[in-house]
C-alpha cells in the first residue's frame, strides 16, 4: 500500500479525492473479495450443468470481476446496516486506484480482464470522469454506487444462466486496455513505482 498504491492515487486520482486512498479501505476491499469469491452460483438454474463449464474460457474473468463488484456491495450494505465502520467513500477511491495497480499486470490473464470490464462499465455509466489536462479521475459516488451493483447483477445472471455468448460479448467489447488508459500506464511506469512486492527468501536469508 505504502509503496506501490499510494503513490500511484497521487499520479491518477484527484487531488480532492487523494485523501481517501487509505489502507483499512484497501485492507476492506481484498478481505471481502475473497469473502465475493467464495460465494456466488456455482451451478447454472436452466440444466445447463455448472458455471464454470458453461461459460468455458470466460469462467474465470467474470468470476474474477464479480469478486471486485461484490466486496464493494458487502462494505457498501454494512456501512448501511451500521454493522461496519466506514467512510465508504475510501471504500470506492481506493477500489479505483488498485484498478491501475492490478492491470499494471497486463490485460492478458483473468484479473486484469476483469478489472477492465469493471473499468469501462464504470466508465460508460459515468461513475467517474477524467480530468483530460490532468489526467486524473475522480469518483461520482452514488453512480459508481448504482454502477456496480448494476454490473454485478448482471454478471451473476449471465452465470446463472450460462449464457456463454452473453459472456464472451462482455470480455470481447471490454476486456482490454484502450489507448488512453495505456497512456495513463505509461505515465506511471516512468514514475519507477514498482509494480509488486518482492520477497528476499532461500536459506541464506534465514541465515541456515
Amino acid at each position: 500500500f505504502d509503496h506501490i498504491l499510494l503513490p500511484i492515487s497521487k499520479i491518477v486520482i484527484d487531488e480532492e479525492q487523494r485523501s481517501h486512498v487509505k489502507f483499512d479501505a484497501f485492507f476492506q476491499n481484498a478481505m471481502f473479495w475473497e469473502i465475493g469469491n467464495a460465494l456466488g452460483i456455482r451451478n447454472t438454474i436452466n440444466d445447463k450443468g455448472p458455471v464454470k463449464e458453461a461459460l468455458k474460457e470466460y469462467h474465470n474473468i467474470l468470476n474474477d470481476s464479480k469478486s471486485d463488484l461484490l466486496s464493494l456491495y458487502f462494505i457498501t450494505k454494512l456501512d448501511e446496516m451500521s454493522k461496519l465502520d466506514v467512510d465508504i467513500r475510501d471504500n470506492y477511491v481506493t477500489f479505483m486506484a488498485s484498478i491501475f495497480r492490478s492491470v499494471r499486470f497486463g490485460a492478458t490473464d483473468a484479473q486484469g480482464k476483469a478489472n477492465m470490464i469493471t473499468f469501462y462499465y464504470l466508465e460508460e455509466q459515468g461513475a467517474f470522469t477524467r480530468d483530460e489536462k490532468k489526467g486524473t479521475y475522480k469518483v461520482n459516488f452514488d453512480i459508481m454506487q448504482d454502477a456496480i451493483m448494476a454490473l454485478a447483477e448482471e454478471i451473476i445472471i449471465i452465470q446463472g444462466n450460462g449464457d456463454y455468448a452473453a459472456a464472451k460479448a462482455l470480455v470481447q467489447e471490454k476486456g482490454f486496455i484502450r489507448e488512453e488508459l495505456y497512456n495513463d500506464l505509461v505515465k506511471i511506469a516512468r514514475s519507477n513505482i514498482p509494480k509488486d512486492v518482492v520477497f528476499e527468501q532461500g536459506k541464506e536469508v534465514l541465515g541456515l
